[in-house]
């Protein structure tokens, strides 16, 4: 955990799933959980980046633009997973590249 997390705590609703349900947990318990979550979303944005680079760079005829959006959910069991509709989602992403050459 970077120190701007630290600074700034973001606390995260969790959604439960079926035969699931949410207890209690301690103040200190819900920042280190969120501060997990939140920290796994960045994972989920970087590595969908990293491929949709990666899988445009590999195109004979590149696009001049490219844009990607997704939702990510927060979910007890998974922390931070794609959200399968944006209504459901608890952040919505879009990622935009401009350039011809995408780096």
């Amino acid at each position: 955990m970077d120190d701007t997390a630290q600074r700034h705590p973001i606390l995260v609703e969790f959604t439960t799933g079926p035969g699931l349900r949410q207890v209690a947990l301690s103040p200190a318990d819900a920042l280190e959980r969120s501060a997990q979550a939140v920290d796994d979303a960045m994972g989920v944005i970087r590595e969908m980046a990293d491929r949709v680079r990666d899988t445009v760079e590999s195109l004979a005829k590149r696009p001049s633009s490219v844009e990607v959006a997704f939702g990510i959910k927060f979910d007890c069991t998974a922390s931070a997973v794609v959200a399968k509709a944006s209504a459901e989602a608890a952040i919505n992403v879009t990622l935009v590249w401009e350039s011809v050459k995408l780096s």
